[in-house]
């Protein structure tokens, strides 16, 4: 079919040097394809057909919603019209034979069907126009459904994450019908396409080297799928300057053009909670990503209600004094301090009060913590527990991240060595006045999740799958893969 692109630059050429009527749809087949018996092609008929295999291959389709739509608003599809006859399905087969290199098998977008169907096409044993029809209407169907499913997937990933994990709050464009059509009525060169949804992360590409290398073990093997998986699900490559944390691994890597300048240990949130069961509640950190604008040194720590509600009242009802020898302060509805000898702590409406931590050596935040917009309140800090940075299981955060070494941190996000040399100054005084340092660049941080990463040699290394998340999306990414 490749040379078919010519056949039909030179038929439009001829027809409209020498002719004063322009050549049918059937007349281009006919002459491209050679085959006389196109040139009775009729577009209802044809769009008949295309409705027919619609239910015949429904259940093979990937997006057979998608599929009926396009057709019902086009009076069918613009495949046949726009890639067959300029060699378009020749090159995503091309493309889709190849997704073994993604580790994806290239069998679920059609291959074979529309390789039979092609060579069928081209065997000039068509006995009438209806099985044309047929055959055309398959390569149609196919061909769109394929190229929508092969871009969607190394664009954004096999699966859906937001569906597969709740605690997933990255950004995550997946194709819509609209953009569906968008892709199907374009008249872009359909290896152009292609080439344009190949995943660009560096380290997307550094894995699937290793894929097609073919010297990883079947274990090795899995593991680098999902995370060539969690790298698409990105849809683009790190920056020039960020800051990455793989909660797995419980490391935070500080990254400026592409090398590591610091490694540190981070603790993040615990596994779940056997005393919160009942309630489904955990403090597992979520996958999410943000720019990191702002820190405040010394901060003043407002104290999440549900830590309030499941761990503070209960030492508070225990002991009002609690909170002073904490260095906490309790706040009515109206932003007023209160004594808290004042409260009658066994009432429920106790629940309604608002508790600070000021600033000092004991604040459970430390001395400085990094923010990010969210609406989670999750951020980076520092913590006064510096021990719990020498144990392996470091899983035993609230949600937020605690820094091992924040005052290198502090460094790397304001670039600016007077006021990197101030902020450490403070935050070794634990000085009590709290304070804002605004960056003049944000830095975009990651909070990750791969329980198989490369190290600086690009050799494979495993962590604990400390959520249990890689078993959700082995079974999710199993009936895809090659």
């Amino acid at each position: 079919m490749r040379n078919l692109g010519l056949v039909y630059f030179l038929f439009i050429l001829l027809f409209t040097s020498c002719q004063t009527k322009a050549p049918t749809y059937g007349d281009i087949l006919a002459t491209s394809l050679d085959q006389k018996l196109f040139k009775d092609f009729d577009s209802t008929a044809y769009f008949n057909t295309i409705q027919n295999e619609l239910k015949n291959e429904n259940s093979h389709l990937f997006n057979p919603k998608w599929m009926s739509e396009i057709a019902d608003s086009s009076r069918g599809f613009t495949w046949i019209q726009n890639q067959l006859v300029s060699g378009g399905t020749d090159t995503l087969l091309h493309y889709l034979e190849k997704s073994g290199e993604h580790g994806i098998n290239p069998s679920i977008f059609h291959t074979e069907e529309i390789r039979n169907a092609l060579n069928r096409l081209q065997s000039k044993e068509i006995k009438d126009i209806n099985e044309a029809y047929t055959i055309l209407a398959k390569i149609e169907l196919l061909s769109s459904d394929a190229l929508v499913a092969y871009v969607n997937i190394l664009e954004n990933g096999l699966i859906n994450p937001k569906k597969l994990y709740g605690r997933y709050f990255v950004g995550h464009n997946r194709y819509t019908l609209k953009k569906a059509k968008q892709l199907l009525d374009s008249t872009l060169n359909v290896s152009h396409i292609a080439q344009e949804a190949q995943p660009k992360n560096a380290f997307y590409k550094k894995f699937q080297q290793l894929l097609i290398a073919g010297n990883l073990s079947k274990e090795d093997r899995n593991h680098v799928l999902m995370s060539m998986e969690r790298l698409r699900w990105m849809g683009k490559d790190f920056p020039d300057k960020y800051v990455f944390v793989n909660i797995p691994e419980m490391k935070l890597r500080m990254i400026d053009e592409g090398a590591v300048q610091q490694i540190m240990n981070v603790c993040v949130g615990e596994t779940e909670n056997k005393a919160f069961a009942k309630t489904g509640q955990n403090h597992e950190t979520p996958m999410m990503s943000g720019v990191l604008d702002r820190m405040q040194v010394n901060p003043v720590w407002n104290i999440p209600k549900s830590i309030v509600k499941k761990e503070l009242l209960n030492s508070v009802r225990a002991n009002p004094g609690y909170l002073e020898s904490r260095n906490m302060v309790v706040y009515n509805l109206k932003g007023q301090i209160v004594d808290p000898y004042t409260i009658n702590w066994q009432a429920d409406s106790v629940e309604n009060f608002k508790f600070k931590q000021n600033p000092g050596f004991d604040n459970s935040l430390g001395n400085i913590k990094f923010i990010f917009a969210n609406p989670y309140a999750i951020y980076l800090h520092d913590t006064p527990a510096k021990q719990k940075f020498k144990v392996s299981n470091r899983a035993l955060s609230h949600g937020c991240v605690r820094v091992e070494d924040p005052a290198s941190l502090a460094s790397f996000l304001v670039n600016n060595e007077k006021e990197a040399a101030k902020i450490a100054t403070e935050i070794k005084d634990s000085v009590n006045n709290s304070r804002w340092v605004k960056m003049k660049v944000g830095v975009p941080v990651y909070l990750s999740y791969y329980t198989t990463w490369l190290d600086k040699n690009n050799k494979i290394e495993q962590f604990p799958d400390i959520y249990g998340y890689d078993d959700r999306l082995r079974i999710a990414m199993k009936k895809y893969l090659n």
